[in-house]
């Protein structure tokens, strides 16, 4: 075997942890992983691209090399398995501390965070390079490493990005990229994305050594039956690590989480409650803003709401019969922001009627003016003048009138000139119009 210090994984170490440090700097917004360690280290799983890639060359230089020397620096006492390990394990410590430096990285980016370190997920990454680490053996086996290397480096980023966008969602986790889809403050990993990479991950590693072994001539027809048992072990591992992947993933969705249950929350003893999970709340709590806003409302003459959450899940109304609303909280959110989130549930409530394809479009452009209408009656009474620095934003209004139809900006301004009591009036008639599906009627000039 070389000696340590000309194995090509150390070679590439330096500059390989430098692309991560960069791509890290460059491409992972604070605000994707503020406060979350479990985003944070999901989100390395983009870094896969430069750890993975440099465990499949440096497999497939060390392999090549070893197997052009015919064996000759090989003691013959040694099993195959030693074999083996002593030609990789130089990859994969060099992947894992690219993979980690990242992890660290992103770490330190996300600040601290109430959170515990996601075991499970770093696991799942990191049997994820043994899969490299196989694609490396079998093309240093069966090449030459001027073509191995480059075939490597190839078939590692064509599984990483094929997986990624493959249509059929389960096999998307196969490879690891998707994992990058998880989390957020309301959410949680969903755990049988990350078995299925492991499932699969070391299935794949066992299958394509043994592939390896069984066409260690360089020809893809191995010769003796012990060759071709080997060939058809690792198939058979290969298909059923695949298959057990599959099966372990086949209930996740495009995103590998699952909401956090609310019994996780932490609430207020405000009137409306107010729940947020502790990921919500570890940079400022806002929950008294969100009680605040709904007080003022339901004083303007909006409905009344009793009680204040934040959680995930497509069944989960934005304001419910009972007066329960679902509101989007983030670490690190701004009262302004809260605010907004609070002040535009009813709008957003009344748009998310289902109305069928006959309806006019202008009862979206009326449900905007609906929400400008709510976050400014807030503001007012809640926030001082600096933090009402650009809210409520109106320029939405001006993109969604068209020449020739239903002038929004127009309809704002006219309201805005009404006194409070017939704003008030003009708010609840609104939301409750929208609420039936109802376009309301455009505004005249009214009483000041």
């Amino acid at each position: 075997m070389l000696p340590v210090t000309r194995r090509p994984a150390w070679w590439l170490l330096a500059p390989a942890i430098g692309l991560v440090v960069l791509y890290v700097q460059q491409y992972v917004p604070s605000l994707q992983i503020i406060a979350q360690r479990e985003a944070a280290v999901a989100a390395s799983a983009l870094l896969l691209i430069f750890s993975a890639s440099l465990v499949s060359t440096t497999a497939a230089l060390e392999v090549g090399r070893d197997r052009a020397s015919c064996g000759m620096t090989e003691v013959s006492v040694r099993s195959k398995i030693e074999v083996v390990a002593a030609r990789l394990w130089p990859c994969l410590v060099a992947g894992t501390i690219v993979q980690m430096s990242g992890i660290f990285v992103l770490l330190d980016k996300a600040g601290s965070a109430p959170d515990r370190f996601p075991v499970l997920i770093t696991v799942g990454l990191l049997c994820a390079l043994l899969f490299h680490a196989g694609i490396g053996v079998f093309l240093g086996t069966w090449l030459r490493p001027r073509f191995a290397v480059p075939f490597a480096l190839a078939l590692s980023y064509l599984w990483l990005g094929f997986a990624w966008s493959f249509d059929f969602v389960p096999v998307r986790y196969l490879a690891g990229l998707a994992l990058e889809g998880c989390c957020s403050p309301s959410e949680t990993v969903d755990i049988s994305a990350v078995v299925a990479l492991i499932v699969f991950s070391l299935a794949g590693f066992v299958g394509l050594v043994l592939m390896a072994g069984g066409v260690d001539s360089r020809k893809l027809r191995p010769r003796g039956n012990r060759n071709w048992l080997r060939l058809v072990a690792g198939i058979a591992t290969l298909g059923l690590g695949t298959s057990l992947g599959l099966f372990a993933a086949r209930d996740v969705g495009v995103n590998p989480v699952v909401a956090r249950p609310l019994a996780d929350a932490q609430c207020s003893n405000s009137v409306p409650e107010v729940c947020l999970f502790s990921t919500q709340l570890a940079r400022g709590d806002t929950r008294h803003v969100y009680a605040d806003t709904f007080t003022v409302l339901a004083a303007r003459g909006m409905p009344k709401v009793t009680q204040v959450f934040s959680i995930s899940g497509d069944h989960e109304p934005v304001l419910s019969a009972q007066g329960v609303a679902n509101v989007v909280a983030a670490p690190g959110q701004s009262r302004s922001a809260a605010l907004e989130s609070a002040a535009s549930t009813f709008a957003v409530a009344a748009s998310n009627t289902e109305c069928g394809d006959d309806v006019s479009t202008d009862i979206y452009g009326w449900s905007e003016v609906l929400k400008v209408w709510s976050v400014q009656a807030a503001a007012l009474q809640i926030l001082d003048s600096e933090e009402r620095e650009g809210i409520p934003d109106t320029s939405f209004l001006e993109l969604i009138s068209e020449p020739g139809e239903t002038d929004f900006a127009q309809q704002w301004q006219v309201l805005s000139g009404f006194d409070e009591q017939s704003q008030n009036d003009w708010a609840a008639s609104t939301y409750r119009q929208l609420s039936q599906c109802q376009v309301p009627a455009q505004l005249g000039v009214g009483p000041r």
